[in-house]
C-alpha cells in the first residue's frame, strides 16, 4: 500500500502541471496577441478551443480509467497536453494555437477528474476529504508556477522558448509509471448513475467554473485595459494575490474533516461571491490586492471542497466516469463564462457573486459524506 504522504505528492506535481497549463493560457493570450495579430475575439475562440478540449477530456478520460484503470489514463492524458504545450511554440497563427490548444485541452480536462478519484479511492475514510482537497491546493502552486513563468521567462526567453520547455512535463510519465501503483475498479455492467445527485453536482460545478474562469482567465487583460496597470505589473499583481490560495485550500482540508462537506462548502462559496463583488468594483491598487487576496482564498477553497466531495457521492465502478461529467459541466461553465467581460464588459461580471450565492442551496440537497 503506497504512502498517503507519496499518494499526494505524486500525484499533486502531476496536478500542478495540469494547472500551470491551463492558467498560463491567460498570460499566453496577452504574451502573443500582437505577434499572431489576435483581438479580443480572437483570443475567445483560443479560450473557446481549450476549453472544448477539456470538457470533451473530462468525460471520455473519466469513463476509460474505469475500464482501463486510473495510472494508465493519467499517464497518458499528462503526455497529451505537455507534448500540446511544446507544440504551441510553433504556431504561426491565432488559428493555429486554437487547434493546439484544444489537443491540449483533451488531456488537461481527462486529468483532473481521474486523479481526484484515484486519491480519493485509495485513502482511508477519515482522511479522504483532507487528502483530496490537499491534492487540488497543488491547483495553486501551478497557478504561482505559471504567474512565475510569465513573470519571469517571458520577458527573458520568450514565450515561444518558455513553452518549448515546458513540453519537458512529459518526461514525469515516467515517474508516475514507476512510483504509483495501478488501480482498476472492479466492472459491474452497465453505468448505472444516481441522477438525483448528479444534477446538483453538474450544476455546482458548472456555475463555480462559469465564475473562476469567467474572472481569472481574463484578469491580466482587465488589469491592463480597464485598471491601467502596466503588462509586467500585472505578472506581479497575479503572483502576489495567488499565493492566498494556498492558505485557503490548507483551511478547507481542515474544516471538511472537521465540520463536514457540506457546511464548508457553503462558507467558500459565500466567500468568494463577496469578494468576487469586491474585485469587480474596485479601482484603486490597494483595494484590487484585498479584494483579489480574498477571492483566491476562498474561491480555490470551494474547489478543494467540490473535488473532495464529488467522488464521495457516486460508487467506484462508476466513479471516474460520474466526475468526469461534472467536470465536462465544469468545461460547459468555461466556455460561458469567458465570453461574459468580451461580450458585456467588466460589470456584466456582477452576474458571478449572484451565481456562486445560490450554490449553497444547491449543496445542501446532497447527503454529508464526512468519513462515510
Amino acid at each position: 500500500m503506497i504512502s498517503q504522504w507519496k499518494l499526494i505528492t505524486i500525484t499533486g506535481i502531476g496536478w500542478l502541471f495540469d494547472a500551470m497549463d491551463v492558467l498560463l493560457l491567460s498570460y499566453i493570450l496577452v504574451a502573443s496577441a500582437a505577434e499572431l495579430g489576435m483581438g479580443v475575439w480572437e483570443r475567445s475562440v483560443v479560450v473557446l478551443a481549450n476549453n472544448l478540449g477539456m470538457l470533451i477530456g473530462a468525460t471520455a478520460f473519466g469513463r476509460l480509467s474505469d475500464r482501463l484503470g486510473r495510472r494508465a489514463v493519467f499517464t497518458a492524458t499528462l503526455l497529451l497536453y505537455s507534448l500540446a504545450t511544446a507544440a504551441t511554440a510553433f504556431v504561426k497563427t491565432g488559428w493555429e494555437l486554437a487547434a493546439v490548444r484544444l489537443i491540449a485541452g483533451l488531456g488537461l480536462g481527462g486529468e483532473l477528474p481521474v486523479v481526484a478519484s484515484y486519491v480519493s479511492e485509495l485513502s482511508p475514510p477519515d482522511r479522504r476529504g483532507r487528502n483530496v482537497v490537499i491534492l487540488e491546493s497543488f491547483w495553486s502552486l501551478g497557478a504561482l508556477a505559471a504567474a512565475a513563468v510569465a513573470y519571469f521567462l517571458f520577458p527573458r526567453l520568450g514565450w515561444r522558448t518558455a513553452l518549448l520547455l515546458l513540453g519537458l512535463t512529459a518526461l514525469y510519465a515516467a515517474v508516475i509509471r514507476a512510483t504509483l501503483p495501478e488501480h482498476k475498479p472492479a466492472a459491474k455492467g452497465a453505468v448505472s448513475i444516481e441522477t438525483r445527485r448528479l444534477y446538483p453536482v453538474w450544476y455546482i460545478w458548472l456555475v463555480l467554473a462559469f465564475g473562476y474562469y469567467g474572472v481569472f482567465l481574463w484578469l491580466p487583460t482587465i488589469l491592463v485595459r480597464e485598471r491601467g496597470l502596466a503588462e509586467v505589473q500585472t505578472y506581479q499583481f497575479m503572483l502576489i494575490t495567488t499565493i492566498a490560495q494556498i492558505p485557503g485550500y490548507f483551511t478547507a482540508a481542515y474544516l471538511v474533516e472537521k465540520i463536514g462537506r457540506r457546511p464548508t462548502a457553503a462558507i467558500f462559496f459565500l466567500g468568494s461571491a463577496a469578494s468576487a463583488a469586491a474585485l469587480i468594483y474596485s479601482v484603486s491598487l490597494p483595494q484590487l490586492y484585498i479584494s483579489a487576496i480574498a477571492l483566491n482564498f476562498f474561491n480555490l477553497g470551494a474547489w478543494g471542497v467540490v473535488y473532495a466531495y464529488t467522488p464521495e457521492l457516486f460508487p467506484e465502478h462508476v466513479r471516474g466516469f460520474a466526475t468526469g461529467t461534472a467536470g465536462s459541466a465544469a468545461r460547459v461553465g468555461m466556455i460561458l463564462g469567458p465570453w461574459l467581460y468580451p461580450a458585456a464588459g467588466l460589470y456584466a461580471l456582477v452576474a458571478v457573486p449572484l451565481l456562486w450565492l445560490t450554490v449553497p442551496a444547491a449543496v445542501y440537497t446532497l447527503p454529508e459524506t464526512k468519513r462515510r
